[in-house]
């Protein structure tokens, strides 16, 4: 266009202004698609090293300045329409490059929610699997789908697990109060085992346009939420079973006995689903007279509570015609070897009662159970008993029968393992010791205040998680009632009878 170009020196051409007034002039004289080619490269350049769209306008308006200065008057026209077409060209490598910063943030913000919507996910399955309810599981469902897909409202409904009750359901409230009437919903069916359970849905206004992704996390938390509920239902089924036969493994209450004041407490360790541990009992025997007694299965679970069973029917069983406590505990080793195959084990304390008024005299045998202790008016402890050998083992059992005699305040407190077994960070907490030194401080009490005391200190130091099952039982003379004056058979009669001495070998 014979226009004449700037003095730039070669030194000089490198800087943007330079180049650019370089790449400009030429374009003038020749034009064409070089020159616009020129143009499109130089945006690129300018675009790769990060320079702004106003240092490339400041650029373009230096050249265009000089150009306009140079040229005659009647060429400006053509000058400034060649300008217009260069740096229009030049600037759309700066179009491309915002569009694709804008589609590569978009890109990074949907990744962005989506990791978030699988970190809800992934907390809202620890929570729900940590829940033992089917009505927190839904709560947290609902809440955890709301939160995760960013939605107005959630809400869960399952069918009943047993007729005649009505439906469970759980909503996340929701976060504003947007009238919609009709909004935009996402839905999906909860199923466990191949049965229908319900639904899960989210809903929003209606311009959301949920996605499949949406689509795809709402689906893993209803499978979450169908695994936990059918857990939930079954742990239940499992928990009322339990507790029922629990209930039919220990009696619920001690019976009155004319003379005896009587008190047990008794305390399941965890969540009481396991089957099996202590037992006790009170109960009429022979002669008149009464048995108590306190046991302990070897392990949990339903070979242990059928051991339990096979333990306490067998006691009363053999009590109706024996009434020496080695005796009785010698018909359960026997029992439990015939019958019970895994070699299962058990302890019991086992004590024949005579109650007269103000008194109370028994004989005790304990086959491998702690001995019990006396705790005296004046709060002196006495260990009494003998120790025998575990009831079940292979060994054969070697057990003794000591008379013990009951006056006044005093009172005879019994114990499983569980009471004197407390640990708590591997070291022991509460132990014989430590219950020696609490029943001196009960002398004079009355039978239930020393049960109560007993088990608010094992409580206490189990800090309300007990790691074994704690039984308690405590007799004395109950100086209100008084009582029946049955005497013990003579020794004598009961040898000429063929009955085994008080010491037995089984």
């Amino acid at each position: 266009m014979g226009v004449e170009q700037p003095d730039v020196s070669s030194a000089e051409v490198g800087g943007l202004a330079e180049r650019y007034a370089v790449a400009f002039a030429a374009h003038l004289d020749e034009g064409g698609e070089s020159g616009l080619g020129a143009a499109y490269a130089l945006g690129r350049e300018a675009v790769a090293e990060q320079s702004s769209v106003l240092d490339f306008a400041d650029a373009h308006h230096r050249a265009l300045t000089a150009a306009l200065t140079a040229a005659p008057v009647g060429r400006q026209g053509a000058i400034v329409q060649a300008a217009a077409e260069f740096i229009r060209e030049s600037l759309s490598a700066f179009e491309i490059a915002a569009r694709g910063y804008h589609e590569v943030q978009e890109i990074a913000r949907i990744e962005h929610e989506h990791v978030e919507q699988l970190r809800s996910l992934a907390d809202a399955s620890v929570a729900i699997n940590s829940s033992l309810t089917a009505e927190e599981i839904l709560q947290l469902t609902a809440d955890a789908a709301r939160a995760a897909l960013a939605a107005r409202r959630a809400s869960i409904a399952i069918m009943p697990a047993e007729p005649r009750r009505p439906p469970l359901g759980a909503t996340s409230p929701e976060l504003q109060d947007v009238s919609d009437p009709d909004p935009s919903r996402l839905s999906v069916n909860l199923r466990a085992q191949g049965a229908e359970l319900g639904s899960l849905e989210v809903v929003d206004v209606r311009e959301r346009e949920f996605t499949a992704r949406d689509d795809a996390i709402l689906t893993q938390l209803g499978g979450l939420a169908s695994v936990a509920i059918a857990n939930a239902r079954l742990y239940q089924r499992e928990r009322t079973i339990a507790r029922t036969l629990q209930r039919s493994l220990r009696p619920g209450a001690l019976p009155e006995v004319p003379g005896l004041a009587s008190a047990v407490r008794f305390n399941a360790a965890g969540e009481g689903v396991e089957l099996g541990g202590d037992f006790y009992d009170v109960f009429r025997a022979r002669d008149g007279g009464w048995a108590a007694l306190i046991g302990d299965i070897q392990g949990k679970g339903p070979e242990a509570a059928a051991v339990t069973a096979l333990a306490r029917h067998t006691l009363r069983a053999a009590a109706a015609y024996e009434h020496r406590p080695s005796g009785v505990l010698t018909l359960l080793h026997r029992a439990l070897r015939e019958q019970v195959a895994d070699g299962r084990f058990c302890t019991v304390a086992y004590a024949y009662m005579q109650v007269v008024p103000g008194h109370v005299r028994l004989e005790l045998a304990c086959g491998g159970h702690p001995l019990p202790f006396i705790v005296h008016g004046d709060g002196t402890v006495d260990e009494v008993g003998r120790l025998g050998t575990l009831l079940g083992s292979d060994a054969d059992p070697l057990l003794a029968d000591v008379v013990v005699e009951l006056e006044g305040e005093d009172v005879l407190v019994l114990y499983t393992d569980g009471v004197t077994e407390v640990r708590r960070h591997r070291r022991e907490v509460f132990g014989t010791d430590q219950l020696v030194e609490l029943l001196k401080e009960c002398g004079g009490l009355r039978s239930d205040d020393v049960a109560e005391r007993v088990e608010r200190a094992v409580m206490h130091a189990s800090m309300g998680k007990l790691r074994d099952d704690m039984a308690v039982l405590v007799l004395g003379p109950d100086p209100v009632t008084g009582g029946e004056t049955v005497m013990l058979p003579d020794p004598s009669s009961a040898a000429a009878d063929d009955d085994p001495p008080k010491e037995s070998d089984g």
